[in-house]
């Protein structure tokens, strides 16, 4: 059994988004969300959390036939005002990995949605506390990100906080170990691919959700038809590849001269 997980960034109401500050490149509208909501529940699509899919790795529970993981980054305001009612509305559930440093402040989500999240059935994870490249990080300082955010997250929510997802993407054993030293279960990566039972839990791969968007070509990967993991494994890269050769800031650089609103 092979699961697909979907990773989101800001979704944007429908319209004129020109006062919207997140990155151009990763965002969708909301009418571009529910159309793919709706194609995965007519394909009869079920969700799961990261902690679920984590028991059945584990050998505890099965998962349904058609399986789909969502998530979503960085703790966007829009997340819990757009998502999760159309999440609510289509009977899905989706794991939200939130920025600690970013809770509370403009555009980004409070403590108290993020407890109606939970309410909801949704599952909280971490995205760091400061959202920086983990990669740029000494090790005992990649262990200080992640688990004053996981001990935050804990305390403020009064739930168990498994699962994080590497900001930027960026990822190596380092961060791994380190993950693993701050009490983390499962590391949700930006690596294109599918998780089965043998799948590291620390290099958990995800399916990031970009413009151009469509919603064919996104269903088509999460029902396992090759050439669409192709063509985003490509993309991704050469991303990757401009992030190396370039480094993290004159990529941001780059991306913003091609995506001005980037």
């Amino acid at each position: 059994m092979r699961i697909v997980a979907l990773t989101f960034h800001d979704i944007v109401p429908n319209g004129n988004d020109a006062a919207i500050k997140s990155d151009e490149f990763y965002r969708i509208t909301t009418s571009e969300f529910e159309k793919l909501l709706s194609q995965l529940r007519k394909l009869g699509y079920q969700t799961v959390s990261s902690r679920t899919f984590r028991a059945w790795q584990q050998g505890s529970g099965t998962l349904p036939e058609r399986t789909v993981v969502l998530t979503f980054d960085d703790g966007h305001a829009n997340h819990f005002e757009l998502v999760a009612p159309l999440l609510v509305r289509y009977r899905f559930t989706g794991t939200f990995f939130v920025t600690s440093g970013f809770i509370g402040t403009p555009g980004y989500m409070n403590w108290e949605q993020l407890r109606k999240l939970v309410f909801l059935g949704m599952e909280i994870g971490s995205h760091g506390a400061t959202h920086r490249p983990l990669t740029q990080l000494a090790r005992a300082a990649v262990v200080d990100e992640l688990a004053s955010s996981k001990t935050l997250l804990e305390q403020r929510l009064g739930i168990p906080v498994q699962a994080m997802a590497a900001p930027g993407g960026f990822w190596n054993h380092t961060i791994a170990d380190a993950s693993k030293e701050a009490g983390y279960e499962a590391v949700w990566v930006s690596t294109i691919g599918t998780n089965g039972k043998e799948t590291s839990p620390l290099a958990l791969r995800r399916v990031v959700v970009r413009q151009p968007f469509s919603v064919e070509r996104i269903v088509a990967m999460v029902e396992g038809w090759q050439p669409a993991f192709w063509w985003a494994a490509n993309q991704q890269l050469l991303i990757r590849l401009l992030k190396r050769v370039l480094g993290v800031y004159w990529y941001e650089q780059l991306k913003r001269r091609l995506v001005p609103n980037a």
